[in-house]
This record gives C-alpha cells, structure tokens and sequence, in this order.
C-alpha cells in the first residue's frame, strides 16, 4: 500500500510553540522524502510561504479587545466552524490526498474539517500534541494538581472548576465544544491517533480510543539538528528554562527552589506567557536570574549550547516536550519531573536527574548538583546525546510515521 500525497493540517503555518515546530518538521521530512504534502491552516500574516494558501481558512481571532458581537461570533465557530470546514472542502476538490495527518486544530480549524475528511471518506490521522481528546482544558490539571474529573466523571466540571483562563464562559465554551466532539462522535471519525509519549497513549484511553487506534511514535529532530558538533560550550553554572511561562509548567516553583540554591549559579529564562510579570520581578529582585524573553530558535539553540543543564520543572503532566530532544541533541543533562512523559526521555542519574515537582528542596538539590559539578553534567549529557540518536531519528520517524499512515488507510478502503 503506497502513500504519496499526504493533507497536513496545523491552524498555524508558522513556528510558534512546540506544535508548530514537529508539524513543520513532520512537513519537511515528508518532503524530502518525495512525498507531495498538500498543506492546510488558517491564513495569517506571519504564515510561510505555501502553494495552497488560496485555499487556507479565514484568520479568527480570539483577542478580548475585539468587539463583543464578533467576539460572540469567534466563540460559536471556536466550538464548530464551517467556514473552515468549507475552505477545506475546497482544497479537497482541487487535491485529493491519499491521508490526511492533523496537528493542533481545535479552536481556529475546530474538529469541523475531521466531518468533512470523514464524508469524503479520506483516511485521517491525528497527532496528540496535547490532552484535548480527554480534557477540555487541554492539560488534565486543576487547581494546582494533575485532574481526572472530565474524563471519569462530566464536563460540568471543566466549568465548575473555571478551568480555562479561571472563566466561567471560556470553559463552558471548552466544554460545549466536548458535548459536541461526543455528540457528533468526531474522534470515532480518526482512524489512528499517534502517541509522542507513552503517557499520551494512556490518555488516548482515557478519551475513551481504543488502543489498537493508538501508535506511540516518539517526536523526533531532523538530521541536520541531529548530527550537529556537540563541543564543550560550557558558559559556567547556568540553568537554562525555555518554555511557556504559566502556573503548569512550574515556574514558580522554579523561581522558588532557584531563590535556595547556595552554590554559584545563574537562571537564564526564555517564553511567555500569565507569570511573565512574575519572572520579571524574580529577575529584578535576583542578579543571578535572566529574563531573555521571546526567542528565535537560532537563540534557543544558543543558549542551549552554553547552558550547563536545562529544567523543565512542570507540574502537569506534560507530552514529549521538543526541549528535551533539542538539548540532548546538544548534550546537555536535563532535569525533569516525574509527571507524565518527561521521565520516559531521561534516565535518573543516567542522562539527567528526575525529580518530585512538589519537593522543592528536591529541586534545588537537583540544581545545585549539576552547577556545581561540571563533569558529572557532561557525562550525563553525553550519554543524552547517544540516547536522542538512537531512539529519536528522522529516518526512526519516518519509518514508524508511515506504517501508521499505511493502517489508517486500511480502515478505509
């Protein structure tokens, strides 16, 4: 069974978070290997260059500063939207692909254009950037710890806990567009749905999709990120974060076991996000922490490179986070939490140090170690870099990306 005209479909067609980034990637690998990749998203001013921008669905904006009738508008089509699903319907006349591979959708594209790829009977793949299947807030956390109210019990939760941007209307919209994705039976319309972590597959089930629809292919780096020169750029102590800046990633926990650390150390923090002004304040208060802001990923890859070890300190149980492969490719040692995928990338003690996000004497221990000893974070880090080689391959990818594409197919034919 031959695939070669893939749909790839991400509401953004330019790099922006963690998504973006793999979908892109996920793009260019299967170009180079001589795939015709007919792309979707939603058009945008900052989009890349694409020979099907004709056919991208209208921009929709979820700015608070925009008036309220269209602001009412947006939220209606947030939840299920036909403009987009008849752009797509369009390109789909023009373009028929052989499957269509789908990243981060919901909100701009919405589970809409799935209703459409499912009448016109196109085998469809869905890639778990996040825990939306499972959760209408995305993330399986509320109120400071890990939650399993929505998908064990009912979406009233989501709105009884204020789950979305602490609002009663944005999670009631959240939930609304749940009962609707059920109603409408739209994840029963995805014929393979792609885990980057192990965790993701058992969330997969909590979403209630039976495993044999789940395949665990872990993210990866392409080889030119792959097989880059990882000489000793060691600047001294620095802990590099690069990530958003909100309460579920644990920054400020961060900030709090960083402001304990008593060996010489500096805290160097890149992203945005709700606790921008909080990291602002730390830095203002502490010499040894730097808010850089936002940066290219030519920056990143900088700091990265000079860092003696990266935190990734989240309270939630996050995905498979392109940070880790990005900084092990550099063979940098990784300090992560025990929640989620994290752990399934880095060895305690073997390519970096795993740690309990709520002990944060814990993570100050963590952060001290690695500062002050800079041969036991080479070693580490080294042996990171042999890790993400092995496991976490274009040509690994490629070949697991393509047998799910393959099963997909043959849920239809």
């Amino acid at each position: 069974m031959s695939v070669v005209r893939v749909l790839v479909v991400n509401k953004f067609f330019h790099p922006r978070a963690g998504a973006e980034t793999s979908f892109l990637q996920t793009r260019r690998l299967l170009l180079d290997r001589g795939h015709e990749v007919i792309d979707f998203a939603m058009q945008h001013r900052a989009n890349l260059p694409s020979p099907y921008e004709q056919f991208f669905a209208p921009n929709r904006s979820y700015d608070t500063d925009r008036p309220v009738a269209k602001r009412a508008v947006d939220a209606t089509s947030s939840v299920y939207s036909p403009s987009a699903r008849r752009a797509l319907g369009r390109l789909l006349d023009a373009h028929r692909p052989d499957v269509a591979h789908l990243h981060n959708i919901y909100h701009q594209l919405t589970l809409s254009i799935v209703d459409e790829l499912a009448r016109r009977r196109i085998p469809t793949v869905l890639t778990m950037h996040d825990w939306k299947l499972a959760c209408p807030a995305y993330t399986l956390f509320t109120e400071g710890k890990p939650c399993r109210r929505c998908p064990s019990g009912s979406l009233s939760s989501v709105v009884r806990h204020r789950c979305v941007k602490s609002s009663a209307p944005a999670s009631a919209i959240a939930a609304t567009e749940a009962w609707i994705a059920k109603r409408r039976g739209s994840y029963g319309k995805v014929q393979r749905f792609i885990a980057p972590s192990r965790f993701a597959v058992d969330v997969a089930a909590l979403g209630g999709i039976a495993s044999r629809r789940v395949a665990h292919v872990p993210n990866f780096l392409p080889d030119d990120e792959m097989h880059i020169q990882t000489r000793d750029r060691d600047a001294g102590p620095r802990l590099v974060y690069a990530g958003r800046l909100d309460e579920t990633k644990g920054i400020r926990n961060l900030l709090r076991a960083f402001a304990q650390v008593r060996v010489p150390a500096s805290l160097r923090i890149a992203g945005r996000g709700p606790l921008e002004g909080e990291v602002r304040a730390a830095a203002a208060r502490d010499q040894r922490i730097s808010y850089l802001g936002v940066l290219s990923r030519a920056e990143l890859y900088e700091e990265l490179e000079g860092g003696r070890a990266v935190v990734l300190p989240s309270l939630y149980e996050d995905n498979g986070p392109l940070i880790i492969l990005e900084a092990q490719a550099r063979a940098k040692a990784m300090i992560v939490t025990d929640r989620g995928g994290p752990p399934e990338f880095v060895r305690h003690d073997e390519t970096g140090l795993v740690v309990d996000p709520l002990r944060l004497d814990d993570l100050t221990a963590a952060m001290e170690r690695l500062a002050g000893d800079r041969e036991l974070a080479a070693r580490l880090g080294a042996s990171a870099a042999q890790d993400v080689r092995r496991e976490h391959s274009a040509a690994r990818h490629y070949e697991l990306l393509t047998k799910v594409y393959e099963d997909a197919q043959s849920e239809v034919m």
